[in-house]
């Protein structure tokens, strides 16, 4: 199965999301190797590589994927295992949250190392004007994974509503969970 969205959640779906996307990336971290795993969220600055064309600089706390000079497929983060923060640690992705900017973007792709597209999560609607964090957030399916010693990017399709010469931000939460071996960078905040 694909990574389809649904857009109608509740709290309940969510933490049960994150507790399946959880124990997937836990799974997957003792499969390869990484002794001791403990989850936490994810976070850009600890976990993401910047690509250049985005707003991100690779030490902001918050996402940020505002498109630096231009619409269409804009790589947002890269995950490197090999030089970058990706090394020793997994990914589950489990959705997205509007944050601001959520209109301007149709689709965000999941990227391996030769490029290739191996999960497509299609987010027309998702809005940042709930006023609850559920109004504002939809979820896969499934969760995607980056497993330990994978590499590849995370890109979004940015539609023509965009303005690269305006001051709008794309802002949008990726919901997953990071593991890492204990100690590595973050404690366990659970």
């Amino acid at each position: 199965m694909g990574a389809g969205t649904l857009d109608y959640v509740t709290p309940q779906l969510i933490a049960n999301r994150q507790s399946a996307a959880e124990d997937t990336a836990l799974n997957a971290a003792r499969a390869g190797g990484i002794s001791n795993p403990l989850a936490r969220d994810i976070i850009p600055e600890f976990d993401f590589n910047p690509t250049g064309d985005t707003d991100f600089s690779g030490s902001e706390k918050e996402f940020i994927q505002t498109p630096s000079d231009s619409t269409g497929e804009i790589d947002v983060y890269e995950i490197d295992s090999d030089t970058g923060k990706a090394d020793e640690r997994v990914y589950a992705i489990y959705g997205f949250q509007a944050d601001d900017g959520a209109a301007e973007v149709d689709v965000i792709q999941f990227r391996d190392s030769s490029g290739r597209i191996f999960e497509r999560a299609h987010v027309q609607g998702l809005d940042e004007s709930g006023s609850e964090p559920v109004d504002r957030q939809v979820v896969l399916d499934e969760p995607v994974l980056f497993e330990p010693q994978d590499n590849g990017t995370i890109t979004f399709v940015v539609n023509d509503e965009f303005d690269p010469a305006g001051t709008d931000d794309i802002k949008l939460t990726l919901l997953g969970r990071t593991v890492e071996k204990e100690g590595r960078r973050v404690a366990n905040r659970d």
